[in-house]
């Protein structure tokens, strides 16, 4: 199952919504692969699951990539889940027939044993159906697909553009949208006998929980929400197959009923009184009547279960939990505003010298119009390592930040090699605003920056930074750390 990292979801969302289809097109192939095994009865399954999950994304970020070679890949995957359908069905059926034939009579258990050697007869034909031509149909799917998810094309724009939105936003996008979805479904089902209306909300079921699964570890209460899911993708599931086992179980019965029908009209013809009197008892047609009264009370604790917890505003608390996890989307996927001014200072003032500070020592990934910086900062409290991009100039830019582990510091940190700047940091707290000192260790310099809620925030120097400052250097690219890291001293 596919699942991205922190990092992955601050991308460019056309970028992420391509890496969840080009892994999701490796976890099919994978699945794929395992059908050669005539022992491993869950490859199937497994296959369908895969191509359901890559249409689910398909459809969901579907806005983010090639209209025509999706809309191609959506009827392709469709078409291959959709003839593995049938063994899938039987497979169930006769895992549901199983305890029913051992707890059976004698004269009962005939009628069922001969009821699954039918099925797995027809479990044979189905699954050579299911494979029939599979491989060859999905060459051609993940062929065409995986070369148009492999690139795309991307607009150069000026540095004070806005920033280009994260797969987590859109990711946030995609399952609101697919939990409104849901929730019409649910408030439309009214009772037990409607079936359509159930499946129309068990796909809308599985359209939530294939979106929100990649991101499973970073949306705040995603994995209770989940565990909702895949309850409620059960009761729908099982109500599902109970209503297809009936479909079959009825057609049975009236096969059963046409041949004893036949029989007893045969025993007539021949005067044949033990046939007709053995034709009489009709163990086969009551033996699946009892099946059919087992699948539709079963059916109908289902639905009750499904009542009682998702229904008449019974989803209410779930549906909140789903909006909290779209919020946490959004606060991961927004950039945050960095809105700062910078002050070139004559040297370091009397009140930092001495005072408690940070060693950082920070390189410049290599990169086109966005370069990502590596830091490592290490002061009282320990040391800090991270990684940030920041798109824009002047008072306000878009940051992305998060922290690293050490060894992914030192397996990065030679790639900065002629990108580098080491200097001391003081922080001076002054009423609501904190200024921050640095004292650059590789170069004569000092620059004194402070960082504002908003744009239109005063920012006036205290009295004991003021007659330090040589002046404001906000828009003076040439004072930028990424600026000053390029310029070899």
């Amino acid at each position: 199952m596919v699942e991205l990292e922190r990092s992955e979801v601050l991308r460019p969302a056309a970028e992420g919504a391509r890496l969840v289809a080009l892994r999701q097109l490796d976890e099919a192939r994978e699945a794929l692969a395992r059908l050669a095994d005539a022992e491993d009865d869950e490859a199937i399954h497994d296959v369908r699951v895969a191509l359901r999950r890559l249409r689910s994304s398909l459809a969901a970020y579907r806005p983010l990539l090639d209209e025509d070679t999706t809309a191609r890949a959506l009827a392709r995957a469709g078409k291959l889940a959709g003839q593995m359908g049938g063994a899938r069905d039987t497979e169930v059926w006769l895992a549901w027939l199983a305890p029913k034939r051992e707890d059976a009579r004698p004269r009962r258990r005939a009628a069922l044993d001969a009821l699954a050697e039918e099925l797995e007869a027809k479990l044979r034909l189905e699954r050579g159906r299911a494979i029939e031509g599979l491989g060859d149909r999905f060459e051609e799917l993940e062929a065409e697909l995986r070369a148009s998810l492999s690139t795309y094309e991307a607009q150069v724009t000026p540095a004070r553009a806005p920033a280009v939105p994260t797969f987590a936003l859109a990711t946030a996008d995609a399952l609101r949208v697919a939990a409104a979805e849901l929730e019409r479904a649910l408030a439309a089902v009214a009772g037990p006998d409607n079936p359509s209306d159930e499946h129309l909300a068990r796909i809308a079921a599985k359209r939530v929980r294939y979106v929100l699964e990649p991101v499973r570890a970073l949306g705040d209460g995603a994995a209770a929400v989940l565990g909702r899911l895949r309850r409620l993708q059960d009761l729908l599931g099982e109500r599902h197959d109970r209503d297809r086992l009936s479909d079959m179980l009825r057609a049975a019965l009236e096969r059963a009923a046409l041949a004893t029908a036949q029989g007893l009209s045969a025993a007539v013809r021949s005067r044949d009184a033990r046939a007709d009197h053995a034709l009489r008892a009709r163990p086969t047609e009551n033996a699946l009547l009892d099946l059919l009264r087992a699948a539709r009370e079963e059916s109908d604790a289902l639905f009750a279960e499904l009542a009682a917890e998702w229904m008449f505003e019974k989803s209410a608390e779930f549906f909140g939990r789903v909006s909290d996890v779209c919020e946490s989307l959004r606060r991961l996927g927004a950039p945050q505003q960095e809105i700062e001014r910078k002050y070139l200072l004559r040297g370091l003032p009397e009140r930092v010298r001495g005072a408690e500070s940070v060693e950082i020592e920070q390189g410049y990934l290599p990169g086109g119009v966005v370069r990502e910086r590596l830091r490592r900062a290490v002061g009282p409290r320990g040391a800090r390592w991270t990684r940030t991009v920041k798109v824009g100039t002047g008072l306000a830019r878009a940051e992305f930040e998060e922290e690293v582990a050490p060894s992914e510091f030192t397996r990065l940190w030679p790639l900065t090699e002629g990108a580098r700047l080491r200097k001391r940091r003081y922080r001076v707290p002054d009423g609501p605003l904190t200024w921050e000192v640095d004292e650059f260790l590789d170069r004569p310099l000092v620059l004194a920056e402070v960082e504002l809620p908003a744009e239109d925030t005063p920012a006036e120097p205290p009295e004991w930074l003021a007659p330090w400052i040589e002046r404001e250097v906000t828009r003076e690219p040439e004072f930028s750390n990424l600026r000053l890291a390029l310029t070899h001293v």
